[in-house]
């Protein structure tokens, strides 16, 4: 690590180059991983038909500026919708569409030295139910297996993951305190993620951590080197290009 910034291997670029173009886009993937991302981070929602598609929301106004749900819709459709995200970048990317969790394994064939983390999220867990969805995903992602870690919030669709002996998992945990959990310590995730603002300001117990600590969202250099010097081994940012 350098004075002014961080080596790329322990920055995550969260929902892609979101910085500059529309989360989650196969655009923004693309950008981070030109920016020199070893790691970027993705959302997978489920369509009407339950089938996968790269959005973090539920709802499709933020980033596609129609009403309604993923869920109301048929993939198909959906992936002629924009994903723009017209409030925070204008009509400048309206031509990015909703891309399916396929596009990522062309993405990743191509860049062998990049891991995604892939969030399933949990709203469309009563859609869809737990089983479906990590049927769907893992069949999708199964010849980029190596280069893919599972996450949620859900501990439950972690845990079904890591006894479905997918490769590496992860917890973004709800609270701190949930490390002391029986349900995330039998997990035995690879990867934690957690909220910086969710972390104490002393933590103790480090070493029985078994996972990779996570720190998100890290958006400048000083809160970076403060968290680093608490113990986090991993940084995840929409800033990628300043803190690389």
């Amino acid at each position: 690590m350098s004075d002014t910034a961080f080596n790329i291997d322990i920055l995550v670029a969260h929902r892609g180059l979101q910085s500059r173009f529309p989360e989650n886009t196969l655009l923004a993937l693309k950008k981070a991983i030109d920016a020199g991302a070893q790691y970027i981070e993705l959302d997978i929602q489920f369509s009407d038909d339950c089938l996968p598609i790269i959005y973090h929301d539920p709802d499709l106004q933020r980033v596609s500026a129609i009403e309604g749900n993923v869920w109301d819709y048929p993939r198909k459709e959906l992936l002629d919708i924009s994903a723009y995200e017209p409030q925070r970048l204008g009509n400048r990317f309206i031509t990015e569409t909703i891309a399916p969790l396929e596009a990522l394994v062309d993405l990743l064939k191509e860049n062998p030295q990049v891991t995604a983390f892939v969030e399933l999220k949990e709203e469309s867990i009563a859609h869809c139910g737990r089983d479906l969805m990590l049927e769907r995903v893992m069949n999708i992602l199964a010849p980029v297996k190596p280069q893919v870690v599972l996450i949620s919030y859900d501990y439950c669709l972690v845990e079904a993951a890591r006894k479905a002996q997918w490769g590496q998992v992860g917890v973004v945990l709800k609270q701190w305190q949930d490390l002391e959990t029986d349900t995330v310590k039998n997990i035995g995730s690879d990867y934690i993620f957690v909220d910086h603002e969710k972390m104490p300001q002393q933590i103790t117990g480090l070493d029985a951590i078994k996972g990779i600590l996570v720190a998100y969202e890290v958006g400048d250099i000083a809160l970076g080197k403060e968290l680093i010097n608490k113990g986090v081994s991993m940084l995840e940012t929409f800033e990628i290009e300043r803190l690389s």
